[in-house]
C-alpha cells in the first residue's frame, strides 16, 4: 500500500525479531520464507526512505491505536503531533 500511495519516509513496525533479522540478513533461508523475504528486501531497497524495526509487543498497542485513529479520517492523514487520545498510552510506553 505504501508504495501504491507513493508514500515516503515510512516505518514498519513488527514485534517479529526474526522478521527484522530475516529482512537485514544477507542470506536468507531457503524456502517459502525466505522467498517472501528476499521479495520484501527487493521492495525496501528500491525504496530507501522506507525502514522496519523490530519493537516490543507493548508498543503495538500505541502503533494499533495510531492506525485506527489514521484509519478513522476520511483522506489519508499524517500526525504532526500525537493525537490527545493517546497521550496515556505513549506515557505508558516511556515509563
Amino acid at each position: 500500500m505504501a508504495i501504491s500511495k507513493a508514500f515516503h519516509h515510512v516505518m514498519f513496525e513488527t514485534d517479529s525479531k526474526i522478521l527484522v533479522d530475516l529482512l537485514k540478513s544477507t542470506n536468507p533461508p531457503i524456502n517459502e520464507i525466505g522467498d517472501l523475504v528476499s521479495e520484501c528486501k527487493t521492495l525496501l531497497l528500491s525504496n530507501p526512505d522506507y525502514v522496519v524495526s523490530f519493537v516490543r509487543k507493548q508498543a503495538n498497542k500505541v502503533a494499533h491505536s495510531i492506525a485506527r485513529a489514521t484509519l478513522s479520517h476520511p483522506s489519508p492523514h499524517v500526525f504532526r503531533e500525537a493525537p490527545t487520545t493517546l497521550y496515556s498510552l505513549i506515557l505508558n510506553e516511556m515509563q
